[in-house]
């Protein structure tokens, strides 16, 4: 079958997995990570070809997709936020931290603006309890603590 989605290095990534890994499981939380990384999201049409390609179930990738949060199956921005509201985030005043970067975007949690720059999703943990309040950018882990409004302005500057 030829792939629309699964580019020749996505597919070759792949196959180094499938040599590395045991569990298939693994190989597929990898391909989703290689998919997102392209497309910004996981459509059906991702999971159709990957399940294809890997010999799976659709519906074991749908759910794989569905259980973690780090994949969108709906259009994503350009720039994925994620903001911590676990205990040591809390305890720290992430509220703080949310409403600044609010102000600065222009975007409210659990939505992204209308130009599809940013995105912003409060999440339960990114495991940065040491730099409480901690958010990230994508992949880009941020301390929080040490924010200011000039700070942020830097940073958000970086993500066009």
């Amino acid at each position: 079958m030829e792939y629309i989605y699964l580019t020749e290095e996505i597919i070759q990534r792949i196959n180094r997995y499938l040599e590395k890994f045991p569990r298939k499981e693994q190989v597929i939380i990898q391909a989703l990570h290689l998919i997102y990384d392209k497309y910004r999201d996981i459509q059906l049409e991702h999971i159709q070809e990957l399940a294809d390609y890997l010999k799976e179930p659709v519906a074991t990738i749908e759910g794989i997709v569905s259980f973690y949060d780090m994949f969108r199956l709906k259009r994503n921005a350009r720039h994925h936020i994620r903001i911590c509201k676990n205990l040591p985030c809390h305890i720290m005043k992430y509220k703080n931290l949310l409403k600044l970067i609010e102000e600065k975007t222009g975007v409210k949690a659990g939505e992204h603006d209308p130009n599809g720059r940013f995105y912003i999703e409060l999440v339960e943990c990114i495991g940065a309890c040491s730099i409480a309040p901690a958010f990230m950018i994508d992949n880009d882990l941020y301390d929080g603590s040490k924010i200011t409004e000039e700070k942020l302005d830097e940073i958000l500057s970086k993500y066009t």
